[in-house]
């Protein structure tokens, strides 16, 4: 296996790295010594700073090489073992026990803190042993605690926004002092609900949240995408990473606000942002995008002119399902927002091309393709969940069926492989043999919120109550423990605040490739819950069951709730129709409360 180092001269390869599997564990058991668990990523400046540091000096890698196994997992690669072992932060400094138990550890860990920790926790392990595999015995045996379950309810959703709203800095816009991170899931959530509520307040909070980072440190105003994150409160001192991850919720983000009318503040960026994702993340001759690309501080701080003499930062090429799928229903949004069909077909194709080489023999995907390799790493709910959304989107944005049916065949293989018997999914189907940490089970509230938020428009759809109440089990299997989340429960909120409002459909009677002006109309209005399905003028069987005119096409039927308006047969005539029925059954109706 290839490792990836900092790109700058380093003699990190001198420690002799495994990979995380079975071999290793085996060797640390058999020569009976602790594990030194090193998570890095592609894009990690710290990580390549220890590498040049740290892992470079030669008694470090001595200690090292002599007295532990070491193990480097790449973060992104394998965020299944990041969530079980990270110390705060990247690069993460784990020591564990032969078995994969943590002993202690940290993020950048310097040369001489290196050489003592080393030193105490070999000396440590050697003098306790037999303490420590007893207490190992303990942890592994304890049952596990039943899970309690409670009502989604309207109060929730309040929570969450409070908790977002009381960590909003109104000088600078975002949240908290300092590092910043973009927080895009908060940003939607309040999104959401200035769209159906007209709070202006929150609308406000989003846009001087987005202002500051696009007029700020946070852009490069010279080739053009978003910086991972700041470390000063004003945005004003990125962290120079470009991350695939990020710019799917920014370029949501920015797209829901240029439907909203934000044209003349936020366009330009997202044009910008756009072209950038088109432009440098797109791999060559490929569908997919990149994962990232690395921090330079001193690339970035040159002009245009003298950037194009200089190499560019690195790119890491690896394919991840999980970004690439965000990426599409991002870029599908922009689509909309600026009307650029051609963004559309981009994002469309990537979903396609996910279904045609990342997928196994049981339907779910492959976390990530290298470079010039083949697919990776089977079995994560992260990328499954991605996929869904991802497939969900281009249905709606385009009315092809395949999208539909792939969204539907996605679950289905989810319900047989992931195990979930109370509701919630596991962060992965058990597919390879669980080692160390992966022995416990981990559900992640961001992951299943997003499934239920899926599976409730999915219901819409195919007007399907089972996926309904599949998406009823995982919200209620979170009612009474989002709140330690905090402002990180806002995709759980908006899951809530979808199950609690009457679903908006409109169902277009067309054929796929007749009709886009009643699609497009629907995909522009102020509609944030509204669920579109196209409807084959064909299948007379299924218009007929629901009370549609097969020879009156195309059509578009728009229903809140069980209100329901009168065919359209034009955009203008639809726009009309929904303003009428939402006079009845307002967009912003006021929620019901209760006292909890």
């Amino acid at each position: 296996m290839e490792f990836h180092f900092s790109p700058r001269p380093n003699r990190a390869n001198e420690i002799a790295w495994r990979p995380w599997n079975a071999q290793a564990f085996a060797e640390a058991k058999g020569q009976d010594k602790p594990v030194l668990l090193a998570i890095s990523a592609a894009w990690c400046h710290w990580c390549h700073v220890m590498d040049e540091t740290t892992y470079s000096n030669p008694d470090v890698a001595r200690l090292i090489n002599e007295h532990f196994i070491p193990i480097r997992v790449d973060n992104d690669q394998r965020p299944d073992i990041n969530a079980r072992y990270n110390m705060g932060g990247w690069p993460t400094t784990a020591l564990l026990t032969p078995a994969g138990m943590t002993l202690t550890g940290g993020t950048y860990v310097p040369e001489g803190q290196m050489l003592q920790m080393l030193e105490r926790v070999e000396q440590f392990y050697r003098e306790h042993r037999s303490d420590i595999a007893a207490r190992i015995g303990e942890l592994q045996t304890q049952p596990r605690r039943p899970s309690t379950s409670g009502e989604p309810r309207d109060s929730m959703v309040a929570r969450v926004v409070e908790e977002i709203s009381v960590s909003y800095d109104d000088v600078y816009g975002g949240f908290g002092t300092q590092p910043k991170f973009p927080q895009t899931e908060a940003l939607e959530l309040l999104l959401l609900e200035y769209r159906l509520f007209r709070d202006e307040r929150l609308r406000n909070i989003v846009a001087k949240t987005m202002d500051g980072m696009s007029a700020g440190g946070m852009y490069d105003h010279v080739e053009g995408g978003f910086f991972r994150y700041s470390t000063t409160r004003d945005w004003s001192v990125p962290h120079f990473e470009k991350m695939s991850e990020d710019h799917a919720g920014l370029l949501r983000v920015l797209a829901t606000l240029v439907l909203l009318g934000e044209d003349s503040q936020f366009k330009p960026t997202l044009r910008s942002a756009t072209d950038y994702v088109l432009a440098v993340l797109r791999n060559p001759d490929s569908p997919f995008f990149a994962g990232s690309q690395d921090a330079d501080e001193d690339y970035y701080a040159l002009p245009l002119e003298e950037r194009r003499k200089k190499q560019m930062p690195y790119v890491d090429r690896t394919v991840y399902a999980n970004w690439n799928a965000s990426l599409a229903s991002a870029l599908l949004s922009v689509a909309v927002a600026l009307d650029d069909d051609t963004v559309g077909d981009t994002a469309a194709a990537v979903v396609t091309a996910l279904h045609d080489r990342m997928r196994d023999a049981d339907g779910l995907l492959y976390h990530f393709l290298p470079p010039g390799g083949t697919p990776q790493t089977r079995g994560l709910l992260t990328d499954q969940t991605a996929y869904l959304r991802a497939l969900i989107d281009a249905y709606e944005y385009s009315g092809e069926a395949a999208f539909l049916s792939g969204a539907r065949d996605l679950i289905d293989a989810l319900d047989g492989r992931f195990p979930h018997s109370d509701g919630p999914y596991d962060d992965h189907a058990a597919l390879e043999e669980p080692l160390g940490n992966l022995i416990f089970t981990d559900r992640p509230l961001q992951e299943n919120a997003i499934i239920a938020d899926s599976l409730l428009r999915l219901a819409a759809l195919t007007s399907s109550q089972i996926y309904r109440e599949k998406a009823e089990a995982v919200l209620r299997a979170y009612a009474r423990t989002y709140g330690q989340a905090g402002s990180f429960a806002a995709g759980y909120a908006r899951a809530v605040r979808r199950y609690l409002t009457p679903p908006p459909t409109l169902n277009i009677v067309a054929r796929e490739s007749d009709e886009t002006s009643l699609r497009m109309t629907a995909l522009r209005l102020n509609e944030p819950l509204l669920s579109i399905a196209t409807l084959d003028p064909s299948d007379r069987a299924a218009l007929e069951e629901r009370g549609y005119d097969a020879n009156a096409v195309p059509a578009a039927y728009f229903c809140r709730g069980t209100v329901c308006a009168p065919p359209a047969h034009d955009a203008a005539e639809l726009r009309r129709l929904i303003e009428r029925t939402n006079e009845a059954i307002p967009v912003g109706a006021a929620p019901q409360t209760d006292q909890n």
